[in-house]
């Protein structure tokens, strides 16, 4: 049988079920994950927040023995919890969704000095409205990693975006799909360190393509735009095999691959055909003009920001001859 914490709290609101309480730091970080699809909460969190940030907090409020002055907001799936006399009882293997707050709860790791939480704890959510209040929440204070939100882009689906929701499909398609070139090659959350290729790199290059009319990919319907990128793909896994399979070839990295995306409108305009017909043989015949020794890691290290961006896209463009 589980243990139980208890707490004082209360019922905020019934429906949806709030609650209002305060829950000790340490057991607090034992129960709390940064996303509720990172697998490893404590390198969720190393992901996720800045521990130059948390040391601060830590040393301003924790070590002082103070108590902070706002709540965090965490989500669970479960329904509610027991009460008993005007207090709480909190499973042991009850898992919080932290919204708000991470850094003032990861700073609790550098203190000794352990902390009461105040939390606000929305009960009985799933995945995706998880992932809705996390957006509503976090996009209005500041930025969460870039490829966390895409992959929550895919979990609550915006109807006001369809193209964004189409280009984190794409990711997720590309990444799990065996077809694909980049099938296990792209970090979907920002968490996997030995994954250098990040969906936050990659959605925003197709969404354009994907909301682009010809030569874009706007025309057709999703599986036939997977299949173009696949095929697009693989013409650009063929220039460098096992450079791509190592991971270290040139066209592997996400500044070359996002203009090689770039370049695919262009391409396909050059051929004076549909997007849809073209094989990858044909793509790689025009990819193979491309120098390989110019895309030498410390020229593109070099070329930072948009403008290197746009640097890069006009060698290539001149090299291939669109």
């Amino acid at each position: 049988m589980a243990r139980v914490l208890h707490a004082t709290g209360f019922a905020l609101q019934g429906e949806p079920l709030i609650y209002v309480t305060a829950l000790p730091g340490q057991w607090l970080i034992k129960h709390c994950t940064p996303s509720w699809r990172i697998r490893n909460p404590k390198k969720g969190f190393q992901r996720v927040v800045k521990d130059e940030r948390a040391q601060k907090i830590a040393v301003a409020v924790l070590d002082q023995q103070r108590t902070f002055p706002n709540a965090i907001v965490l989500a669970t799936d479960r329904e509610r919890f027991s009460s008993n006399g005007g207090g709480l009882e909190i499973a042991s293997d009850t898992r919080f969704l932290v919204v708000d707050g991470q850094h003032r709860l990861w700073a609790q790791t550098f203190s000794s000095y352990e902390a009461s939480y105040a939390c606000v704890i929305h009960m009985g959510l799933a995945e995706v409205e998880m992932a809705r209040l996390f957006l509503e929440i976090n996009d209005n204070q500041k930025r969460v990693p870039a490829s966390l939100r895409w992959d929550l882009v895919r979990l609550v689906r915006p109807e006001d975006d369809p193209y964004a929701v189409a280009a984190s499909e794409m990711v997720w398609q590309l990444s799990t799909e065996r077809s694909s070139p980049l099938y296990q090659r792209i970090d979907l959350t920002g968490e996997q360190k030995e994954i250098s290729l990040k969906q936050g790199s990659l959605a925003p290059e197709l969404k354009t393509l994907l909301s682009m009319r010809p030569p874009g990919l706007r025309e057709y319907d999703f599986e036939t735009q997977y299949e173009i990128m696949v095929r697009y793909l693989a013409a650009v896994r063929s220039l460098d095999p096992d450079g791509w399979r190592g991971a270290t070839s040139p066209f592997y990295k996400a500044r070359v691959l996002r203009v090689l995306l770039r370049l695919l409108p262009v391409i396909v305009k050059t051929t004076g055909r549909e997007a849809g017909k073209i094989q990858a043989v044909e793509y790689r015949k025009y990819l193979a003009r491309i120098d390989k020794e110019s895309l030498a890691e410390e020229n593109i290290r070099a070329a930072q920001g948009s403008a290197g961006m746009k640097q890069i896209f006009e060698l290539l463009k001149g090299q291939l001859g669109v």
